[in-house]
């Protein structure tokens, strides 16, 4: 037997042996997700009702639902197992926080092509679907998907820096460029009702989100202004505007802040909410490994730590402070410029 202490870094060695569990956990959560077994009761339920209910072996079912528990996902006693409360409050279909839709849609992202890694790094093509812009299907899980993340990790921490501004509480207008969701502006409404609130995202998405909003009766809540950043107005007199993980396909970032702000009331401000990569693009470790699968696909477009600040200064902005962020989704950088 090799003791632990002949590794000359054990901690290396722990953490490699991990890499190789991570899979496993993923995918046992992510068929969770799929067969529905964090919308069973909250009250428990044993492996036979489980195996019984979605058409599953019940000797698979328990050794699943063991690996669940394992993984501090659910409780089980006397035989029977009972999903966490935090679980439920991030996994669950029924839960307002949901993250489930938006973690399918990552996992498909981050991790498609990753058994063909080799390959694609002597050359071989590196296959980009195809986005039907004009496909409402489309739109329909592109905005299904950034509501679950914003619901469930995005909206905390954003709704943070806004209410950090000086400028916040005397604010009347408030745009966010390239929102992907109703979440945020919802939720600036609710916390500030006098407030005027204005979406702008591409026509695809902002026809989306403006249906979802009929549907809960919520349309006179926001102004929706459909629109492409790059060459469309933004309106104007804005007290606040707002863009998060959202500038990556500006053709000229440095017109595009020009144009923000010209839509900005005489002492309004404009908040970037983007990461920040440093090390040359080699951290933080959150942004850099799980974009590398989309950058080896063309779409490396993260932006280097202090770029935005940068180019807010060219842009004629007056004066930028930037501060770091930590989040449940790495570390982000706040750009407020005035």
């Amino acid at each position: 037997m090799v003791s632990a202490m002949a590794m000359g870094n054990p901690d290396l060695g722990a953490s490699l042996f991990d890499l190789v569990q991570a899979p496993i956990r993923w995918q046992v959560v992510r068929a969770a997700i799929v067969l529905g077994v964090f919308d069973f009761p909250a009250d428990g339920f044993s492996a036979a009702e489980v195996a019984e209910r979605l058409g599953l072996d019940a000797d698979r079912a328990a050794l699943f639902l063991d690996a669940l528990a394992a993984m501090g996902l659910m409780s089980k006693v006397s035989g029977r197992y009972r999903p966490t409360a935090d679980a439920v409050a991030c996994l669950s279909s029924a839960s307002p926080t949901s993250l489930a839709r938006s973690l399918l849609q990552l996992g498909g992202l981050r991790h498609a092509g990753l058994e063909r890694l080799p390959d694609l790094l002597r050359g071989e093509s590196a296959a980009r679907a195809d986005l039907d812009l004009g496909d409402p299907e489309f739109w329909r899980r592109a905005v299904a998907s950034l509501r679950s993340f914003h619901r469930g990790l995005g909206r905390a921490a954003m709704l943070e820096v806004l209410e950090s501004l000086p400028e916040w509480q005397g604010a009347r207008r408030f745009l966010d460029i390239g929102a992907g969701s109703e979440t945020l502006c919802l939720a600036v409404k609710e916390r500030r009702p006098e407030m005027a609130v204005t979406l702008f995202d591409l026509p695809g998405g902002a026809a989306r989100i403006a249906a979802d909003l009929a549907a809960a009766k919520q349309t006179d809540l926001l102004e929706i202004r459909p629109g492409n950043y790059n060459a469309d107005d933004f309106g104007e007199a804005y007290d606040v505007i707002w863009a998060s993980m959202t500038l990556y396909y500006a053709e000229d970032l440095t017109g595009v802040l020009r144009r923000i702000r010209r839509a900005l009331t005489p002492g309004g401000v404009f908040v970037s909410f983007h990461e920040g990569l440093t090390g040359e693009r080699t951290a933080p470790e959150t942004h850099v490994i799980g974009r590398l699968m989309p950058a080896l696909r063309g779409q490396d477009v993260s932006f280097d730590l202090g770029h935005i600040a940068e180019t807010a200064c060219v842009a004629g902005f007056e004066r930028v402070e930037s501060f770091e962020v930590n989040t449940a989704f790495g570390p982000m950088r706040a750009d407020l410029a005035r």
